[in-house]
């Protein structure tokens, strides 16, 4: 019921906007305009499963979503006057079928998907006032945000995907690191009152907002960010406060709290770009009387050109054991009682599963607390060949662990659709499912583990060509990321049997524009998970009758096409063949396939 009012008010506050008096309360009724924006989209999408860690269970699946409850609708509705300032009003609708033959909440409306923005121009500044969800906000990496992963595959459609011309997409990603991503990249999800001061005497900004995240589980949790920026010349000075408060237990009314202070600085000296962080965090859980505190604190530097002639970015990090923050991008690996892998929090655990916990095998664009490191990225060019390479070296601080986590990246979102947020999955009851992926945890020979501090690696290749067939654009992508875990430090991934753990991902991508509307597009993707003895073997007798550790190999092969209808509007139809194998463990395999037909319009 309330729901349907806070639609009914901002609807009719929308349409008044003919009348004398129908905005007088929020802007001057002169001059006016009304204009709206935003996107449809619809998914059809079929899975068959073969095997399933030796079962079948529904091996045919037919839906008319994604599977991840993303949504189908976005209207954007704006009053803006040329005097002031606007009325803006958001709506997320979802799809109104469940799977293909259950029609329930036609028209389902998500509890954080009406937002209402107020926006004025002043003398003083320009303010804004959100208020609901869906929103993204973000801070900086210590206090509000998620991560930014730098690169990934494009056969994959996301909900939140724009769209694009045919090729615009694909020489987007090739011109640049990166390909263009939504709005909310990076951000993170928030539901609550944000104010915004921009522009500003003495060339001050303010962000204050008050809310929950995903993370705030019951009713009573809550979370207040500040974040206050200075401009001086090129550079900008910035001090960001964060409390996330609540109930530890909500049976016994034990309060918890967890407080975050960062400064950051982000400028130029000598041509020389430079972003650094400094925070400070605390945690207090009053039913144990848990108290602790830590530090944070990270740079980013990028050379002059004229010291270095080719781009590169160098970035070192501090993250001590004692530092958590789940609304931040840091993974927690150290802070049980934050943990996803733990029920100790609100007497449930943290339902953030796409953070695992322990020693994680982290990809190069997200960090881990007890975990310090460096990592550099550069990219040039090779005749007509663009290359990005990035290299992470990170150890841990304090050894306190002996679970270790991946992820796997090729056969990720396929087994994240068929089996949904789950945890202990699998025929050992070690992998964990989460939003569009999975990971592994592995438990290292604690005899082995009490000796050392574990050293991570991470090297990541990104080659793009592009050339012309038969007069068509034609473009290669390879994606590899080269991971490992061993007890002593090294310059890169290490591919011996020294390593505890190692793993491979090679994702290529090809593409072809037939003409102005029409593309072909083709995927081919590989994974290698080896381990040694020290991270456990396997239940299957090999022919010399002996136990062998994890040898994972995993396949992925894809075919699809874009058609574009207009500028604005495509359809999108994608068929991947999955298969995975895990040699010498009992039922660890899975295959099938699955076809997904998108149509996405904006306007």
């Amino acid at each position: 019921m309330k729901k349907s009012l806070l639609i009914f008010f901002t609807i009719s506050i929308l349409s008044s906007s003919s009348q004398e008096n129908g905005l007088s309360v929020f802007l001057p009724t002169e001059d006016i305009d009304f204009s709206f924006k935003g996107y449809y989209r619809f998914m059809g999408y079929h899975r068959n499963v073969d095997n399933l860690f030796g079962n079948e269970v529904n091996p045919n699946v037919f839906r008319l979503d994604d599977e991840f409850n993303s949504p189908t609708i976005n209207l954007e509705m704006i009053l803006k006057s040329k005097k002031s300032g606007y009325v803006k009003s958001q709506i997320f609708l979802f799809e109104p079928f469940e799977d293909i033959s259950n029609e329930v909440n036609f028209l389902k409306l998500n509890r954080r998907g009406v937002s209402i923005e107020l926006g004025n121009k002043t003398s003083f500044g320009n303010f804004k006032l959100t208020a609901g969800g869906i929103n993204f906000l973000r801070f900086g990496d210590f206090t509000l945000s998620s991560a930014k992963q730098v690169r990934n595959s494009l056969f994959d459609r996301n909900a939140w995907t724009y769209v694009w011309p045919v090729n615009t997409q694909f020489n987007n990603y090739f011109q640049k690191s990166d390909y263009t991503r939504a709005a909310d990249f990076g951000k993170r999800q928030v539901s609550g009152i944000h104010f915004q001061g921009l522009e500003m005497p003495k060339q001050m900004s303010i962000d204050l907002f008050y809310g929950k995240t995903p993370f705030n589980i019951s009713p009573l949790d809550h979370l207040l960010a500040l974040k206050i920026n200075k401009d001086y010349k090129l550079s900008r000075y910035s001090l960001e406060y964060l409390r996330s408060s609540g109930f530890d237990a909500i049976l016994n009314g034990y309060s918890f709290n967890n407080q975050i202070f960062n400064a950051s600085y982000s400028g130029n000296l000598n041509e020389w770009k430079i972003d650094a962080d400094f925070a400070y965090g605390s945690y207090f859980f009053e039913s144990n009387q848990t108290q602790n505190n830590g530090i944070a604190t990270k740079f980013n530097l990028k050379p002059s050109s004229r010291f270095v002639n080719f781009p590169v970015n160098i970035e070192g990090y501090y993250i001590s054991p004692e530092f958590v923050n789940i609304h931040s991008s840091i993974i927690n690996g150290s802070v049980a009682a934050y943990s996803s892998e733990t029920s100790s929090f609100n007497g449930e655990g943290i339902p953030d599963g796409a953070r695992p916990f322990g020693g994680v095998m982290t990809p190069i664009h997200i960090k881990s607390n007890n975990r310090y490191g460096i990592n550099i990225n550069s990219e040039f060019s090779i005749g007509k060949i663009r290359v990005n390479l990035g290299n992470g070296i990170s150890r841990e601080i304090r050894n306190d662990t002996n679970l270790v986590s991946f992820f796997h990246k090729i056969n990720g979102l396929y087994l994240s659709r068929i089996e949904r947020f789950q945890s202990q999955s699998g025929p050992q009851n070690n992998l964990t499912t989460f939003f569009r992926g999975y990971y592994e945890n592995v438990l290292i020979d604690n005899s082995i583990n009490r000796e050392m501090k574990k050293s991570y690696n991470v090297f990541l290749i990104n080659l793009k060509y592009r050339s012309k067939v038969f007069g068509k654009d034609f473009f290669i992508f390879y994606l590899g990321e080269y991971q490992s875990l061993q007890s002593f430090l090294a310059p890169i991934p290490v591919f011996s049997s020294k390593a505890i753990l190692r793993n491979q991902f090679h994702e290529f991508d090809f593409y072809i524009g037939l003409n102005h509307r029409f593309s072909l597009i083709g995927y081919l993707g590989r994974e290698f998970v080896v381990g040694n003895s020290s991270s456990g073997l396997g239940d299957l007798l090999d022919s010399d009758n002996n136990y062998n550790p994890r040898n994972g190999v995993g396949k992925v092969i894809g075919l699809g096409f874009d058609y574009s209808i207009s500028s604005k509007s495509c359809f999108y139809f994608r068929f991947k063949k999955v298969d995975y194998l895990e040699k010498n463990f009992t039922n660890y395999f899975y295959n099938g396939y699955e076809v997904t037909a998108e149509l996405k319009i904006f306007f």
